[in-house]
């Protein structure tokens, strides 16, 4: 059966990491130390025979809950196997009492009973694998840790199953059987229970001979206690007789009681029932009469209320909806009154000049207008065409000149002609511009005088003044006044009907009451809830009115029925109907007192009649001497018995004989109990001593073969036979033979890792699991190594070997590409 593939989900510093093995190879897993060799060593065993988590000791660490604490914790693994496929996944999450995980095996993708994997193993456990399976440091550390005798006994034994627990177990069962016996010893047990039962015997034989005094004073104690007993019981009858006495003695005054209230007892005629209900009616009665009294209160309340007319105060309230209207136009007008108010700020904002002539007349605002027409424009235009002739005889005088100056150089006569042409014609123009420029400077002084007083009569600019625009807003101004002024008329109007309305509403309330709507609004609810009140008032005196009348009927109704029964009990009023109760009640009491008293007499009844008291006085007085004598005799009596109880308590009695042979018997049973125990530790470790001897009898000897060719080549034929003597020895080439005492550290190693892999080798066709090498070769040089190579190839072609380390030379010289372990729980 090979391991196919590895996958761990969370198991110590692992979480999602996976291995595929190869088949048929020899798989080597390569990674420095801490980098998780044992840890995935010991997920192999886990997951196939269970988690430990700190509750199992092993040669190995077992706990390997996951560092970063997820969950679940576990994997699985998957084995090739002659008849299909098994995946076993073995989970655990918090709450698995057995911490051993959640197992599921799977045959061929379909989950299958774990008995189908098991069987194939032989169900073994994971300690015989452990033991048989797994090569590690700390396994064959205890090699060198290990006596010399106790290493050939492991290598002697190796081949029975679970060797090294059966030689923990023969060795504690020896250590347990020396700390109970020893030949010269006196802490074990069975020494001291031996020297105890010794003890214990002398014991027993002097309490035995202190037992017979004992009896004999136990007799004269029984004697007296007999006579002791009959005196007290005589004692007891005098006290009882003088007790009788004594109660008869009380009795006679309770006897005369009983006389007495015997002559108070008469017949009275007496209905409880018809009493009951008389009291019952008085009840209601004085329960209406009471109600009665508060409605007729009640209505002298509500007569006393003067109900005045209120038909003006429901005109009144029927004024609400007109009040609220005027409030409604109220608020419009105070909100129409802000708008005019910004659009007159607004008109003046957009039209500054408008506040000059807000108090015009419209007379004014005409001649405003007439006088802004007639006023003189600027004569722009005329300046610039005397500018535009200037400069043309400026121009031809100019080009003339210009002309001139070149004919003057081209053709001398011409050109002097020309250029005198020219200036003529620039002085001309100069002389007629200075003409016009004076006259135009008059004419536009005249025009700003006349713009001027227009401005200081209006004060207005004439310049940039719109008359149409500027009287449009003056007329609009106007508008918003006029519509201002309508606006407060109306809020007067409002205020004067909301002021006399206040003033009814204050006339009907009787109290001040603030001309504003919210108080007017509230004299009217006011005056509603008055309204209401009174139309309420109205209603309740009605029914007032009609319970007062039933009230007075069923008054009257119950007045005739207790006069029907005072009738029955022959009263006249209910003060005698209650003096004949409390007769009844009397007599109800003396009749209980009689029957108490002939109750508690009882037998007495006979005697108390005949009783006279002299004589009781007389005979009680006789029995109190006699109980004085028998009182004396008693207590000597007792002193004699407790004088006699003292020599007793200083032997030892039956008690103390029989607890003496309570001890031995107990020590002799502690002693059985401990000397079988020891014998039975004595007899454990011989049998499996025996029992280890026979299993290595049938499976050394084939282990032994296998183990001599294996020596040969971990040692690299040093070593070619093994000798199974009285002892183990091994012989070396030459045919010299060794003790296994004196083979060094390595050489006993490689002996026993020969051995076990015999073992494995030995039990392939029954039990066939992969080979886990943990870092087993530390001890071993080069050569050996390459001789140990040789050894695993051959192993591997019947057991899976899976070879976990972290030295670079081993992985060198095996050749096989390593499945890599990287620090930081990463994938390979």
């Amino acid at each position: 059966m090979r391991l196919k593939q590895i996958n761990i989900i969370n198991f110590g510093q692992f979480s999602n990491k996976s291995f595929d093995l190869p088949s048929k190879e020899i798989n080597v897993f390569f990674g420095a130390n801490e980098a998780g060799k044992s840890t995935t060593v010991a997920f192999i065993k886990q997951i196939m025979f269970g988690f430990h988590l700190r509750s199992n000791s092993s040669p190995f660490f077992e706990d390997y809950t996951p560092l970063a604490h997820v969950s679940p914790m576990g994997g699985s693994l998957v084995f090739e196997a002659d008849d299909g496929e098994y995946e076993l996944e073995r989970l655990y999450a918090k709450g698995d009492k057995t911490k051993r995980g959640i197992l599921t095996v799977k045959k061929d993708g379909q989950v299958v009973p774990e008995n189908l994997f098991f069987d194939q193993i032989q169900n073994i456990d994971g300690s015989f694998y452990a033991d048989s399976f797994i090569f590690n440091q700390e396994m064959l550390g205890q090699v060198s840790s290990l006596s010399q005798e106790d290493l050939l006994e492991r290598i002697y034994y190796l081949g029975a199953a679970d060797s090294g627990k059966l030689l923990e177990m023969r060795d504690g069962f020896e250590k347990e059987a020396g700390k109970l016996f020893k030949k010269t010893g006196k802490k074990p047990e069975v020494n001291r229970l031996l020297k105890q039962m010794e003890d214990d015997r002398d014991n027993l034989a002097q309490t035995q001979a202190e037992f017979g005094d004992y009896e004999e004073l136990d007799r004269d104690l029984t004697a007296k206690s007999d006579e002791l007993k009959s005196k007290q019981q005589a004692l007891e009858k005098l006290q009882k007789r003088a007790q009788e006495l004594r109660d008869l003695q009380k009795e006679l005054s309770n006897y005369q009681t009983l006389l007495d209230l015997q002559k108070q007892v008469k017949d009275t005629q007496f209905d409880s029932e018809n009493y009951q209900k008389a009291q019952d009616i008085m009840a209601q009665g004085r329960n209406l009469q009471k109600t009665i009294k508060s409605l007729k209160e009640q209505l002298a309340d509500l007569d006393g209320n003067n109900q005045a007319d209120l038909s003006a105060s429901k005109k009144l309230v029927q004024q609400k909806p007109q009040l609220l209207q005027w409030q409604a136009e109220y608020k419009s007008c105070l909100q129409k009154a802000d708008e005019l108010k910004q659009e007159k700020e607004q008109i003046l904002a957009l039209s500054p000049d408008t506040k000059q002539v807000l108090d015009l007349t419209p007379e004014q605002i005409k001649q405003l207008q007439a006088d802004y027409l007639a006023l003189p424009k600027q004569e722009n235009r005329v300046e610039a065409a005397a500018n535009s002739n200037d400069k043309f005889w400026y121009v031809i005088g100019a080009v003339l000149a210009v002309l001139g100056l070149i004919l003057l150089v081209m053709m001398g006569t011409v050109g002097v002609i020309a250029l005198i042409t020219g200036l003529i014609f620039l002085g001309a123009g100069y002389v007629k511009g200075n003409k016009q420029n004076a006259a135009i400077l008059e004419k536009q002084k005249l025009v700003a005088q006349k713009r001027q007083g227009f401005g200081q009569q209006y004060s207005l600019n004439p310049d940039n003044l719109d008359i149409n625009n500027l009287v449009a807003n003056a007329n609009q101004y106007h508008l918003k006044e006029n519509a201002e002024k309508a606006n407060n008329e109306q809020l007067s109007q409002i205020n004067q009907e909301v002021a006399q309305l206040a003033t009814s509403v204050q006339n009907a309330l009787k109290k001040p009451i603030e001309d504003d709507f919210s108080s007017v609004l509230s004299g009217i609810d006011e005056l509603e809830e008055k309204i209401d009140h009174s139309q309420e008032i109205g209603q309740r005196r009605m029914t007032i009115s009609s319970a007062l009348k039933q009230d007075q009927q069923d008054l009257k109704e119950l007045g005739l029925q207790l006069q029907t029964l005072f009738a029955q009990a022959n009263v006249k009023n209910m003060a005698d109907y209650d003096a004949l109760y409390q007769d009844s009640l009397e007599q109800a009491k003396i009749k209980t007192q009689v029957e108490a008293l002939k109750k508690s007499l009882n037998d007495d009844l006979t005697k108390l009649a005949e009783a006279k008291p002299d004589r009781l006085e007389q005979r009680l007085h006789e029995l109190n001497e006699q109980i004085t004598e028998a009182n004396n005799e008693v207590s000597d009596l007792q002193q004699q018995n407790a004088q006699v109880q003292v020599k007793l308590n200083n032997l030892a009695d039956s008690t103390a004989v029989f607890e003496a042979k309570q001890d031995l018997a107990n020590t002799e049973t502690n002693f059985e109990s401990c000397s079988k125990e020891y014998l039975a530790n004595l007899l454990a470790a011989k049998w499996i001593g025996r029992s280890l001897d026979l299993a290595s009898n049938e499976c050394f000897p084939k282990m032994l073969k296998a183990a001599k060719e294996y020596l040969a080549l971990l040692t690299g034929g040093r070593y070619v036979d093994l000798d199974l003597g009285k002892k183990l020895t091994v012989i070396r080439k030459d045919g010299k033979k060794r003790d296994v005492k004196y083979l060094s550290r390595g050489t006993a190693e490689q002996l026993y890792f020969a051995l076990k892999l015999a073992f494995v080798e030995q039990i392939k066709d029954e039990i066939n699991l992969p080979i886990l090498i943990d870092d087993s070769f530390v001890n071993f040089d080069d050569n050996r190594i390459k001789y140990i190579e040789q050894l695993l190839k051959k192993i591997n072609e019947n057991n899976q070997v899976l070879i976990f380390t972290a030295q670079e030379n081993l992985v060198e010289k095996l050749g096989i590409q390593p499945l890599t372990f990287t620090k930081g729980n990463q994938n390979a």
